[in-house]
This record gives C-alpha cells, sequence and structure tokens, in this order.
C-alpha cells in the first residue's frame, strides 16, 4: 500500500509539473523560433529529440503499468511485473552518424507481439532494440520504426531499401544452409 500511495503522488506532482513545463514550453519556443541563430535551433532540435524519446519510453512504461494493473484487477494476472531500469545510452555511435545509411529500425514479429529491430545494409544481422519494449502490434512498432529512421535522418524509401536488403541477405544465408 505504501509504494501505490507513493507512485499515485509521484503520478499526480509530475502531472502538475508538466502541465506547468508545457505553458513554459509554448512560450518559450516562440523566442527561440524567431531568434534566427542557427547553431541554437539546431541544438534545440537535438534537445527536443532526445525529450522527446524519453517521454515516449515513459508513455510506454506508464501504459505497460497501467496494462498490468487492469489485468490483476480483472483477475488475469498474479502480480505487477516491474520494467527493469532502462540505461541511458546513445541510440547510435558517432561512427553509425556518419555512415547511417548502413542500417535501419524496422518491426519484427515475436511470440506475444513485436518488437523494433536495427538492421543492418546486406547481412542479415539484427539487433532488438530493447529499450523500446514490446508492442502490441506489429503496425504500432513499425509506426515506431519509421518514426525513429526519420528522426536519425532516413527517409522511407532509404530505410525500406536497407531492411529489404537485410531480408535478402538472411533469405540467402537460410538457403546456403
Amino acid at each position: 500500500m505504501k509504494n501505490r500511495g507513493g507512485l499515485l503522488k509521484t503520478l499526480t506532482r509530475f502531472d502538475r509539473c508538466l502541465k506547468a513545463r508545457s505553458a513554459l514550453i509554448k512560450n518559450e519556443s516562440m523566442w527561440t523560433l524567431n531568434s534566427g541563430n542557427t547553431y541554437e535551433l539546431a541544438q534545440t532540435a537535438r534537445q527536443i529529440d532526445r525529450v522527446q524519446l524519453a517521454m515516449t519510453k515513459l508513455s510506454r512504461e506508464l501504459a505497460s503499468m497501467s496494462r498490468q494493473i487492469r489485468a490483476l484487477i480483472a483477475g488475469k494476472a498474479d502480480c505487477v511485473a516491474m520494467p527493469a531500469p532502462a540505461k541511458r545510452c546513445k541510440l547510435l555511435t558517432e561512427g553509425h552518424r556518419t555512415s547511417r545509411q548502413s542500417s535501419a529500425f524496422a518491426a519484427v514479429n515475436v511470440e506475444n507481439g513485436a518488437v523494433v529491430v536495427r538492421v543492418r545494409k546486406d547481412t542479415s544481422a539484427v539487433w532488438p532494440q530493447k529499450e523500446y519494449g514490446r508492442f502490441e502490434t506489429w503496425t504500432q512498432a513499425q509506426s515506431f520504426a519509421t518514426m525513429l529512421n526519420q528522426r536519425y535522418g532516413l527517409d522511407v524509401m532509404e530505410a525500406q531499401h536497407i531492411v529489404v536488403s537485410a531480408s535478402l541477405a538472411a533469405a540467402a544465408s537460410r538457403e546456403q544452409t
């Protein structure tokens, strides 16, 4: 019960803080957009990207917690599995940033939903991106992967080319075995 009360207090404080910060961002964003300083604008855009990714992760964790609580209420689960603390890491290394056309994000179906993976062009290598969790449908995972690709400068056609080349490489490696 104590942890439940703490969670509710934290959520209430977060909601209040979120509303206050939203108003500040709205007011300050107009000044930033009118400043004309390209370096400052680029820095701001990168910070916005980082905050959006953090908010997406938080939103997914809260949605997962909400689903688990609803399952408990309905008697479908015995306990609430707490997500492991996510490590704060850079999504793309410096080397990847310079050759970003060599890999892309994609969605893959798994046993109980879908996940986002990173694939490398012309190879069968696939790296699950565990920090984004599991999506209920492939479409949701693919939408998120598309957003990640766009955020890192890959348009839809470039990403599709990389994913198809990786799929062909995987098929070729299966045929050889």
